[in-house]
């Protein structure tokens, strides 16, 4: 049998870009704003079944998408991560050649153009590459960090492009009569679009592996669709943003002060997880929250489970789980499909691609650890936590297949009863007395490896025995009161050929030997001083002989062996992918449960209907509330479609803002992803996309200034949102004049409005933009609260509440900053010249530096009246009589002490 290819954890991409866009009658148009992408993405497929073969999903999408910013191939390559190379090209060639649709010099520039951006948005997005996965998730195996692989591919001729995509695919899907073929060639908008079929045929043609048709390739496919829609969108500003993933050096993410890398992102704080399979399958969560309420409330069932169990949680991560900790069952399937493709190799052509037959074994051994150490205690444990559900389900409890828990218990069982034989396997074949420190087979199977076993035996005897002489030849040299010597196997692990050496711990010692006949003195270290005579060193050299001599002779069972163990690859890839989402789950639960502060379950709808939307109770940002000697104030928020889905929040610099609207997004990535979430209450309505629109940039490379770099993001958020989007705005039209900047964001804000009508939070400083409220029905105004002394400084309250910021704190900052006096006072002399702002009555107030006291009395009665206006303007005043006015206001008027 011939094994497929073991599968390549970073996905390959394949963009073909086209400048036609359709229009929604179907037609083809040239349309200056959007351009239609097909993309193709081979990702690793985990297989769960013992025959399967297929190793690759070639998932394949198309969508419009923005010419500026390509934002939806953003979010794409988030979703897609690990990626390890793209390969971009263009329907029209950007030379003007035969494959193009003419046009001229002008189209020739534009297509050019259009592939150059798109290259360029890619290669920015060094945060999804391999090395950045295995940077947070696992050990470095010495892999150098570089940039992601971008290549753009000259343009082939669509003829071309839709035959190789055809020839290929017959041969990779397993010929025409096989299942994933049958389900290609069923595949409508395959046969509708053939931009998908070119983009296919691009992406084999880059690709030299698919040319010789071998054996290896061929069935190790299948090809499916993707959409967009599938995942929650995060763009890598959102991902950003809302601190998804551990920055990247220089990669321009905003960190966290004093953040660790537990608590500098939501992958730190979430990240509790026993395996690495555990870890590695919590980022993709991150990258790919769910959308689908039910899939969200089966994770979200089993960590209330585990949440509410705590002596089942602990014992399933401390006595199932921990076992697992060194196991790394992906690397284990891959080396078995190497092991199994070399034993092939060595059968049919005598070679000798088996390399070391002790790494075949070990792996052999890891399997059996697996499927006898591991996975019964880990059944039983989980086993014991799910017993009780018949009792639960008589009292109305969800459990069985609406909990996570429930599934995978049923298919960890199904793998241990498939591994069951593999166990035999290795018992049978592996010399256990040995193991884990040597790797060899039972010498019981022939009867040449019973004589080098017995040559072996004796070998150690005669080891012993030299031990036993050098010490009492060094008591007899330095004395009985010099120290033991005692031996030590180095083996190859010391950058030394020994196979064993004699160690003083005095390295005072080692002027005494090197004066001692036959004495070689290796290694001076802090532990002692390390030396061998002749004898040691032929002894360890009749050892190598013998264990190379018993590897060659064990290499034919070895060989035979290896084809059998390598067909458990499935079965291990389906154990990986249960054991890792049963680690995350536990991980979920196990913050929820330890947080200090408390963690609750959301309780999640899915609609558009008036009354849904997101309400906090006493929300905090997951990351900040970690760091060090943080007191952190928890906020509401609340965005409801029909009444408050837009809010402004205005307040001073570093009064929270930021922190403010960014828990938001992370909060709802958690509760998508299936964690609990840090609130004392939540109610989230499912969103299908976070856009983000934060921080100062520019592209100096690129010639974009920092406000064109803020316009084009809010372009296209614009363009890409929808009502069920989330859109979190930190500072908008800040980079222009005061009047261009506030007219902007004005405008945009009634567009989200009036034309979009998402859940939208705005931090501004721009007061005036507070007015909507009275204008717009469903914009509600919050601020961050801050006192002023008057003389000396300002104390930041970090509380958000109703109603617009009445101060803008800008000259107290800059007096917390310690500059100049002279400064401060001509500051506040032109602000008061220029205030205009008519949505707040002001009188003409004492000088502050006169009367600090007054003018903060004065303060608080402001905020207490902006407080009740803001209530009173909710009141449906012209539908009430008197009585009900008194009946409803004298309450409010005495709640401010303005009566």
């Amino acid at each position: 049998m011939t094994l497929p290819p073991a599968p390549s954890e970073a996905a390959v991409v394949t963009i073909l870009l086209s400048r036609s866009a359709t229009t929604a009658s179907g037609n083809s148009t040239q349309d200056s704003s959007t351009a239609k992408l097909a993309v193709v993405a081979r990702t690793p497929n985990k297989r769960s079944e013992l025959d399967e073969r297929c190793v690759h999903n070639l998932e394949y999408f198309t969508f419009l998408d923005d010419r500026r910013s390509f934002a939806n191939v953003d979010a794409l390559l988030t979703r897609l991560a690990p990626v390890g190379t793209v390969y971009v090209a263009c329907t029209e060639s950007p030379d003007g050649g035969k494959s193009g649709k003419g046009g001229g010099k002008k189209a020739s520039e534009e297509v050019a153009s259009l592939v150059h951006k798109l290259a360029n948005v890619v290669e920015s997005r060094n945060d999804v590459t391999a090395n950045a996965n295995t940077r947070i998730g696992e050990e470095d195996d010495g892999a150098v960090d570089g940039d992601i692989a971008v290549h753009v591919l000259p343009t082939m001729s669509k003829a071309k492009a839709g035959q190789l995509a055809e020839d290929t695919l017959h041969h990779v899907l397993g010929g025409e009569k096989s299942e994933a073929h049958l389900a290609y060639r069923g595949d409508k908008h395959l046969a509708e679009d053939p931009l998908i079929q070119w983009c296919l045929g691009h992406f084999f043609g880059a690709d030299p592996s698919f040319r010789e048709g071998g054996d290896e390739t061929f069935g190790t496919y299948r090809v499916s669709p993707g959409t967009l829609g599938s995942h929650l969108k995060l763009d890598r500003t959102a991902a950003e943003a809302i601190h998804l993933l551990p920055p990247r050096n220089g990669s321009g993410a905003a960190l966290l002060t004093g953040g660790n890398s537990g608590n500098n992102s939501l992958f730190g704080v979430l990240n509790h997880c026993k395996t690495k399979m555990g870890s590695r399958t919590l980022e993709v969560w991150l990258r790919q929250p769910l959308v689908d309420l039910e899939a969200i409330q089966r994770r979200h069932n089993a960590v209330g489970k585990l949440v509410d169990d705590s002596i089942g949680r602990d014992r399933l991560r401390d006595e199932g789980l921990n076992p697992l900790r060194g196991l790394d069952i992906d690397k284990l399937a891959y080396r078995l499909i190497a092991a199994g493709r070399a034993a092939n190799r060595a059968e049919e052509d005598g070679s000798a691609g088996m390399g070391s037959t002790s790494k075949a074994l070990e792996s052999l051994y890891k399997l059996h650890t697996l499927a006898d150490g591991c996975l019964p205690p880990l059944l039983e444990v989980l086993g014991s936590l799910l017993g009780n559900e018949e009792g639960q389900q008589e009292n109305g409890e969800e459990a069985g297949e609406d909990c996570a828990l429930r599934s995978v218990y049923n298919g960890l069982e199904k793998t241990a009863l498939e591994l069951g034989n593999a166990v035999g396997l290795a018992e049978k074949v592996i010399d256990f007395d040995k193991a884990p420190r040597e790797f060899l087979i039972q010498p019981n199977l022939d009867s040449e490896l019973d004589d080098v076993t017995d040559e072996l035996d004796d070998l150690s005897g005669e080891l012993e025995d030299l031990h036993e002489r050098v010490k009492q030849w060094w008591s007899d040299v330095a004395g009985a009161d010099s120290g033991e010597v005692k031996l030590e196997d180095v083996g190859a692990n010391q950058g030394t050929s020994d196979e064993w050496q004699f160690r003083l711990i005095d390295s005072n010692n080692a002027k005494l030997l090197e004066q001692q006949n036959g004495i070689r003195v290796h290694r001076l270290l802090k532990n002692g001083v390390y030396f061998s005579n002749k004898e040691l060193r032929e002894l360890g050299t009749k050892k190598q002989d013998l264990v190379a001599e018993y590897q060659r002779q064990q290499k034919t069972i070895v060989v035979q062996c290896m084809k059998v163990a390598s067909t458990y690859v499935p079965v291990l890839e389906r154990a990986s992918g249960l054991l890792a989402e049963l680690d995350v789950l536990a991980s979920f639960a196990h913050v929820a449960a330890y947080s200090s502060n408390g963690y609750c379950r959301p309780e999640m709808t899915d609609g558009e209907e008036d009354g849904l939307g997101i309400q906090l109770s006493q929300a905090r940002h997951p990351c900040v509330e970690l760091q060090d000697d943080q007191d952190f104030i928890p906020n509401d928020i609340d965005l409801t479609f029909g009444s408050s889905s837009l809010m402004l929040v205005t307040g001073p610099n570093m009064g929270g803002k930021s922190t403010y609207i960014r828990s938001l997004g992370a909060i709802v990535t958690m509760a998508q992803v299936g964690s609990f979430v840090p609130c004392s209450s939540a109610k989230i309505n499912i969103v299908h996309h976070v856009l983000a629109r934060v921080g100062a940039g520019d592209s100096q490379d690129r010639g974009i200034s920092t406000f064109m770099a803020e316009m084009l993001e809010a372009s296209s958020i614009l363009r890409t949102s929808t009502k069920r989007s989330l859109i979190i705005i930190d500072e908008l039209g800040r980079g222009t004049s005061t009047f261009d900047g506030f007219g902007l964001a004005r405008a945009i804000s009634e567009h989200i409005v009036n034309k979009i009508g998402c859940m939208t939070v705005f931090a501004t400083h721009f007061h005036e933009l507070t007015a909507l409220e009275e204008q717009e029905s469903s914009v509600t105004n919050g601020h961050v609260t801050a006192h002023s002394d008057g003389k000396n400084g300002l104390t930041f309250l970090y509380e958000v509440r109703p109603g617009p910021c009445l101060e803008s704190f800008g000259i107290q900052v800059a007096e917390m900053a310690n500059m100049p006096q002279s400064i401060i006072t001509d500051a506040k002399r032109k602000a008061k010249q220029l205030e205009n702002f008519d949505y707040r009555k002001r009188t003409k107030m004492a000088d502050e530096d006169d009367a600090p006291e007054e003018g903060h009395e004065k303060s608080e009665r402001t905020a207490a009246a902006m407080e009740f206006l803001h209530k009173f303007r909710k009141l449906p005043v012209g539908q009430m009589d008197q009585e009900e006015m008194r009946v409803k206001v004298l309450p409010l008027l005495q709640q401010y002490g303005l009566e």
